[in-house]
């Protein structure tokens, strides 16, 4: 076909009334028979046609436009690209990964790359308009790409994925840059990269989330347990000390610390006792991030048992990081739901920070075994979680347990407690609601 006569086709479909296919075929004729000179001069149209297949089906126009870009990577297409993002957010297909990364690849070299050009699109947008399931998806991607570009993510907070997170969002999300930055020390704690994770948590608590600061206490004091037991006291020392006091009020860093110095000193550790709380969680966490499961079992069930044989007065309350930690691993709610009331009696609406599971995992078991517990701790939570995702769906779960035992109670003639129970359940998803 001529330059001519590739022009005079695709001006003659794309004047045709019809559907999305149409002008697929003739873009793709134009783009495989025309000039650089004729799509040049075509731009205008080329990019009427990419914005009138947006706004029926987006995805489909997100791939339209990189074979736009590749023909023609001097065009702009300024409204081209803003009409796919604008109709892509509202109107998501079922490829969101697949869009992505084709716009991403598409937009690389150009004057906006993705995440800039949606910055701007949705900075245009209603907040409303972005349809949820494509925030969640897009905030999933942007972690992802966080963490696949920088070595260490904290060390950019600069780039525009972290201007992009809070914008994509869902709501109930975090806001602030060093929240996202505990976000990622989750994630990477998650996958086993125990490094990574605490420069997130540091930078996170740098940046002010209150959150980070147990979370990096704890690795820290496992590390400086680690140390201790290997032999070199002087750096024990250094991690526990900053243990000590980014998380003050969990005791047995201080007492861990304390026998860090002793051993430094070369003085006997009168501090931590080897069948403590302080040194057993160090300790089977150690062995937990090596990958011996059993072993972890092995040794806190042992401690448990030797706590429990010199107190002969029932179950020592300052043990319940262990049986916080052993029920998690054996699969044992009715444990972990004990260990969080005594965690609760002692710490009340500070327990969210002081556990070392994280409090989703310990609202998750607590719920099912426990649900009347479960709400008290999800009541007792900072205002961000208890109204974000997590928050939800324990409160959710937890008032639908709390409903049947009401009916269980209704049914043993004890209708004030159904009644009691009705009413909590009836808060829970009030607040659900809300």
């Amino acid at each position: 076909m001529s330059d001519a006569g590739a022009v005079r086709a695709f001006r003659s479909a794309t004047h045709r009334e019809g559907g999305v296919e149409p002008r697929l075929v003739a873009m793709r004729d134009f783009l495989a028979n025309a000039s650089d000179v004729e799509v040049a001069r075509n731009r205008g149209l080329i990019e009427s046609q990419v914005e009138a297949v947006a706004t029926q089906q987006a995805e489909t126009a997100a791939r339209m436009l990189a074979d736009v870009l590749a023909r023609d990577p001097q065009g702009r297409y300024p409204r081209a690209v803003d009409a796919v993002l604008r109709w892509w957010v509202v109107q998501p297909g079922d490829g969101f990964v697949e869009t992505w990364s084709t716009l991403e690849q598409a937009l690389a070299n150009g004057p906006r790359p993705l995440e800039r050009a949606l910055l701007e699109v949705l900075g245009g947008l209603d907040p409303r308009a972005p349809v949820r399931h494509w925030r969640v998806a897009a905030t999933s991607r942007v972690l992802e790409r966080l963490e696949e570009r920088f070595e260490q993510p904290s060390r950019h907070l600069d780039h525009d994925l972290w201007r992009l997170l809070p914008v994509v969002a869902p709501p109930g999300a975090p806001t602030g840059r060093g929240d996202w930055a505990c976000v990622l020390g989750d994630r990477a704690a998650a996958r086993g990269e125990e490094s990574e994770a605490r420069t997130c948590y540091r930078l996170a608590f740098e940046r002010g989330c209150a959150a980070a600061a147990p979370r990096l206490a704890h690795r820290l004091a496992v590390e400086g347990h680690r140390e201790l037991v290997g032999g070199d006291p002087g750096r024990a020392v250094r991690f526990l000390y900053e243990a000590a006091m980014l998380d003050p009020d969990h005791a047995e860093y201080g007492e861990l610390h304390r026998a860090a110095v002793a051993a430094r000193d070369g003085r006997p550790a009168a501090g931590t006792r080897p069948g403590s709380a302080a040194a057993l969680v160090p300790a089977a966490a150690e062995l937990l991030e090596r990958g011996d499961d059993m072993g972890a079992v092995r040794l806190l069930r042992r401690g448990l048992r030797e706590a429990e044989d010199t107190d002969a007065g029932g179950p020592d309350p300052d043990m319940w990081p262990v049986r916080l930690l052993l029920g998690a691993l054996e699969d044992h709610d009715a444990m972990v739901a004990g260990a969080a009331r005594d965690l609760f009696e002692r710490h009340g609406a500070a327990w969210s920070r002081r556990t070392p599971l994280g409090p989703g995992l310990v609202l998750h078991r607590v719920a099912r075994a426990d649900p009347e517990l479960a709400a008290a701790l999800v009541e007792s939570l900072p205002a961000e979680l208890r109204s974000g995702r997590l928050g939800r769906a324990v409160s959710t779960a937890a008032a639908y347990r709390i409903l049947a035992s009401g009916v269980r109670a209704l049914g043993a003639g004890r209708p004030e407690v159904a009644r009691a129970r009705a009413d909590l359940a009836e808060r829970l998803l009030d607040g659900d609601e809300a």
